[in-house]
């Protein structure tokens, strides 16, 4: 009976640890199924690092050729841009260089103009004393001594010209009459142009020294005082080359006045009168922009052209 005792407990024994055996061996399985498992997923994750680092490596170079190419890029349109404004910056310095030829330009024109009406001036003067000369003044209480009397003016067509004071020329009087007009000093350059005319009223400058008095006044604002000084223009020396000056700024005057239809009627005068001069072209742009047909001037200048 206690064999069979021994027995049993034996029995039970072995198979507790045949039992205890089998899931041992089974949790070893586990845990060298999950090692693998885990070796796995290691070598995945060095692989993808392995791929990403290159991957950044790549990036890290393109980004190094992007920024190479974009340098290169800025350079060569840098060049361009400086090799295409080459031209431009030698056209700009061309033009000032021909503005500033331009200006002197005009200053030796106005220095040449200057010295052509002292000259014209002088002659003025001149043929004035060959007059005296080849003519004296009556001695006084002779007939003709009266300043209005016929022939006082020794045969000259205009206003009666008084003797000037001693010392006092058409030359210098007109030259500083000029001068002062030239450089702002209206005031005194108008005493001067009166002056002008009223001791050589009869030169060849005194055209010009009337006219002259009308712009003044023209620029001052005194558009009816510019009317009356251009008239005189006009009626003491019809033939001169101041007459068609004088028509264009009567105009112009007559518009600034608000002297509408005379202002036209101007206009249309000067461009038939004159046709094919500036004043001319001016005067028709005037009357364009008066909203005024110009084909009656057109016609008169067809008129004036002489047959072919």
């Amino acid at each position: 009976m206690k064999f069979i005792r021994i027995a049993v407990l034996t029995l039970t024994c072995s198979a507790l640890s045949f039992g205890a055996s089998k899931e041992m061996i089974q949790l070893q399985r586990d845990v060298a199924l999950l090692q693998d498992k885990m070796d796995t997923m290691q070598r995945t994750l060095d692989q993808n690092f392995a791929a990403l680092k290159v991957l950044l490596q790549q990036t890290q170079e393109n980004s190094a050729k992007t920024n190479a190419a974009m340098n290169n890029l800025q350079e060569s349109v840098s060049n361009g841009v400086g090799k295409s404004l080459a031209p431009v910056n030698g056209l700009s310095t061309k033009v000032d260089t021909m503005g500033d030829d331009m200006r002197s330009l005009k200053d030796s024109l106005a220095d040449l103009n200057s010295r052509l009406e002292r000259m014209d001036a002088k002659m003025t003067d001149l043929k004035n004393q060959m007059q005296i000369m080849q003519s004296p003044p009556p001695a006084p209480g002779a007939p003709g001594a009266a300043s209005g009397a016929p022939g006082a003016s020794s045969g000259q067509i205009g206003p009666s010209a008084s003797a000037p004071p001693p010392g006092m020329s058409a030359d210098k009087t007109y030259t500083d009459a000029r001068r002062d007009l030239q450089t702002g000093n209206a005031d005194l350059a108008l005493q001067e142009f009166q002056q002008y005319l009223s001791y050589f009223p009869n030169t060849e400058l005194a055209p010009s020294a009337q006219y002259y008095i009308g712009e003044i006044a023209y620029n001052r604002g005194d558009y009816n005082g510019a009317v009356q000084a251009f008239d005189s223009v006009l009626e003491r020396y019809p033939q001169n080359p101041k007459t068609p000056d004088a028509h264009l700024m009567k105009g112009m005057a007559l518009l600034k006045a608000g002297q509408r239809s005379r202002a036209i009627q101007e206009f249309r005068d000067l461009a038939e009168t004159y046709p094919r001069t500036d004043d001319a072209r001016k005067a028709q742009q005037q009357l364009r922009q008066l909203g005024v047909s110009t084909s009656n001037t057109t016609t008169a200048r067809r008129r004036a052209q002489p047959k072919q």
